[in-house]
């Protein structure tokens, strides 16, 4: 399969990452304005992280084919893009929260913000503690759930990959294999999130598994998988899939609401979710310099998306009612803060991915 090296995965990350600020941030703020509800359901027509575990289905599942023989060089890699900048913001996180007075010394040294840290630093990040129930919304950075679920993604595909990729299984093994999965997946969500009668705490550690999500990874896979079919349907063709989406969105949620979003395991909800995988990767391969144009090499999606909720909770906790102007400055700031994780961080560490010999 030859894809195009310019493309715009970067872009597409970044706007769903300012999705989920801006979801966020209509959501917790109250900003006094009567379109306030209007415009966060607005939002949402793009949902930001389904298009994340898309994108991750479609380029991890190939930055594992590269390194077949070399699964040490595929988890370095990956541990190098999620965990230094996730540690430095975590050490971020914890110095705004002790600037609000919400962390002390006697509770550095207690049990529940030694396990908490622990989470934090490994990929239990939805993880939460009481103490920490009066910041902000509840939770230091709960946006971080889905770095748990990617985590595991990144753990499970190896186990896939070697079945999926051998030389006698054909693409129509490999087709039904993932749909197989597919369906798998769909029915444990459904039954986590409809018919599940354990714990709550067991049903909230069920809703972070892989398999609650995996449909949402395997389209990036199947679409990457049928990629030679697909390319006449799919390149250059995002203003035909985009709003096929949004217009889908519209008649199905909001005339006939049939379906909240793509998580839901409804008809509706399946059929919204292959579509918008299908305009996701569309987008990335339509007027594909438009990412190195407008981004100029600057990467700042994930910045925005784990930087977004401790300085959200930070004003929160200040001031739960803010207006346009003072939101649009946060929002800015930000902004600010994710360049600089770029710049510092992120940029420089990805370099050693060439560097690094195994």
């Amino acid at each position: 399969m030859n894809y195009s090296r310019q493309n715009n995965f970067d872009l597409i990350r970044l706007v769903a990452a300012i999705q989920v600020m801006l979801f966020h941030g209509f959501s917790f703020f109250d900003m006094n304005v009567p379109w306030q509800k209007d415009f966060q359901m607005g939002v949402y027509l793009l949902p930001g992280v389904p298009i994340f575990f898309t994108i991750s289905g479609f380029l991890i599942f190939q930055s594992l084919e590269r390194n077949r023989s070399n699964l040490k060089k595929y988890f370095i890699n990956r541990a190098l893009r999620i965990y230094p900048a996730l540690y430095v913001c975590l050490a971020f996180t914890i110095l705004l929260m002790t600037v609000a007075r919400q962390i002390d010394w006697p509770l550095v040294f207690s049990t529940n913000f030694v396990s908490w840290f622990f989470a934090q630093i490994s990929f239990f990040q939805f993880y939460k503690i009481p103490e920490f129930a009066d910041w902000g919304v509840g939770h230091p950075n709960g946006s971080l759930w889905s770095i748990s679920v990617e985590v595991q993604f990144y753990l499970v595909l190896p186990l896939l990959f070697l079945y999926l990729l051998k030389e006698n299984l054909s693409l129509k093994k490999k087709n039904l294999i993932l749909l197989t999965l597919v369906v798998i997946s769909i029915f444990f969500n459904y039954w986590v999130t409809q018919c599940f009668k354990g714990s709550e705490i067991l049903k909230n550690l069920l809703g972070l598994f892989i398999l609650k999500y995996l449909y949402f990874f395997c389209s990036g896979i199947l679409i990457h998988l049928n990629f030679d079919f697909l390319r006449k349907y799919l390149v250059g063709k995002a203003w035909i899939w985009i709003p096929l989406f949004i217009i889908f969105t519209i008649i199905f949620r909001n005339w006939f609401h049939l379906f909240e979003n793509v998580y839901e395991t409804n008809l509706a909800g399946i059929l919204g979710e292959i579509i918008l995988s299908l305009a996701t990767i569309s987008a990335a391969y339509s007027a594909p310099w438009l990412s190195a144009k407008i981004l100029n090499g600057n990467d700042l999606s994930y910045g925005i998306y784990i930087y977004h909720m401790p300085i959200f909770n930070y004003f929160y906790h200040q001031h739960p009612s803010i207006d346009i102007p003072t939101f649009i400055v946060i929002c800015l700031s930000i902004i600010m803060v994710s360049l600089l994780s770029w710049r510092v961080v992120e940029k420089n560490v990805l370099k050693l991915k060439s560097k690094i010999q195994i």
